[in-house]
């Protein structure tokens, strides 16, 4: 498949000539990842397949800029999970007021006891360190892609994965005992 051509400048300044990626190509590469991610985080399939599409629409919208970018597949993850971000605290907001009028929410079901377990720990962990899981292990993102999206230091990257590690074995083992 030949793709267009671009010309980019390089940090010594000198222009090179770049081969452009269509979105087509952007959406077919990165959809498995982004779909992945936002199941993470957000816990639902259903709900992760339409953030992953309003993020898919905001990059077709702005493909003129976001096609010129070095790694348009980093931006949608970024926007993906600001996305998740925004959606989480919409519906943590909604919990909240179902629950105060019907009781308790039902959870939904997921895949096996083991990765919803799994998951369910990792949305106890804060924000940042529950972003940089989701995108480690869903996202199959590694820890400099990670960095880039969340325009965070690599090491802190780092440190959030073993932090989590550490949280979420603890929760996990816990869990195996009670119910094992």
């Amino acid at each position: 498949m030949d793709l267009p051509l671009s010309m980019s400048q390089g940090a010594d300044g000198v222009f090179e000539t770049v081969q452009m990626l269509t979105f087509e190509e952007l959406h077919r590469r990165e959809y498995p990842g982004l779909i992945a991610v936002a199941w993470a985080l957000s816990g639902s399939r259903e709900d992760g397949e339409d953030l992953v599409h309003d993020t898919m629409v905001r990059a077709l919208i702005g493909w003129r800029r976001v096609g010129l970018l070095e790694r348009p597949g980093g931006w949608c993850h970024r926007v993906l999970v600001n996305r998740c971000r925004s959606w989480w605290r919409r519906s943590r907001t909604a919990s909240a007021f179902l629950s105060s009028q019907h009781g308790r929410v039902p959870v939904s079901a997921g895949p096996s006891g083991e990765v919803v377990s799994f998951w369910a720990a990792v949305r106890t962990l804060p924000l940042r360190q529950r972003s940089v899981v989701a995108l480690y292990y869903a996202g199959d993102l590694l820890v400099t892609e990670i960095a880039e999206v969340l325009a965070i230091p690599e090491g802190t990257v780092r440190s959030d994965l073993s932090r989590s590690h550490a949280v979420l074995a603890a929760a996990l083992e816990d869990r195996n005992v009670r119910h094992g």
